[in-house]
């Protein structure tokens, strides 16, 4: 059986946006994408003092999703989020479940005041879905800014690292897939 990621959409995202992750997801990971909407109230994971939402209960949710043993679901959502510790968060991911997910939320540049800037947005977008979806696949950060797997602290590292793994996690990511090749039946 063929290992696939799931794309979970939490909320209404714009569909272009949506191809154009698919696309980039497949092409990163060698391997089919399937979307899956499950769009409903996240209200059990707000904390309305902070009106914000805590990304490990909608991860929770993300183990919901029809997934076989290989497979990874990455969750994508539209608000604010925060995990226990943090004062926001561009995403997270569950390594044990195989489960991540990305808020768009704080990746528009119109929500700093800037003009809206279309390709840099689907560039953070894409690098937030990429960096989650390699802790699905056991990566750890990595000290190589450049790399996709450096730990955004802001947008600018987000903006200043590129979209793909440095050569250490692409060996990683590999060593992954072999393991699954050797030890799938």
């Amino acid at each position: 059986m063929e290992r696939k990621i799931v794309l979970g959409l939490l909320a209404q995202i714009d569909s272009h946006l949506v191809e154009m992750l698919k696309d980039g997801i497949e092409h990163t990971f060698s391997c089919p994408v399937e979307i899956s909407a499950r769009i409903g109230s996240l209200d059990y994971a707000l904390a309305p003092k902070r009106k914000q939402y805590l990304a490990p209960l909608i991860l929770s949710t993300l183990r919901g999703f029809s997934m076989n043993a290989d497979d990874r679901c990455l969750g994508v959502v539209d608000v604010d989020l925060y995990s226990p510790g943090s004062s926001f968060v561009f995403g997270e991911a569950d390594i044990g479940s195989r489960v991540a997910i990305i808020s768009l939320y704080r990746l528009r540049p119109e929500r700093y005041g800037l003009a809206p800037d279309e390709r840099l947005y689907q560039s953070r977008v894409t690098k937030e879905a990429v960096h989650e979806l390699g802790h699905t696949h056991y990566l750890s950060h990595c000290l190589e800014a450049k790399c996709v797997m450096h730990l955004s602290n802001s947008l600018a590292d987000t903006d200043r690292k590129a979209a793909a793994f440095c050569l250490n996690c692409e060996q990683g990511l590999q060593e992954v897939a072999l393991n699954r090749d050797i030890t799938t039946p």
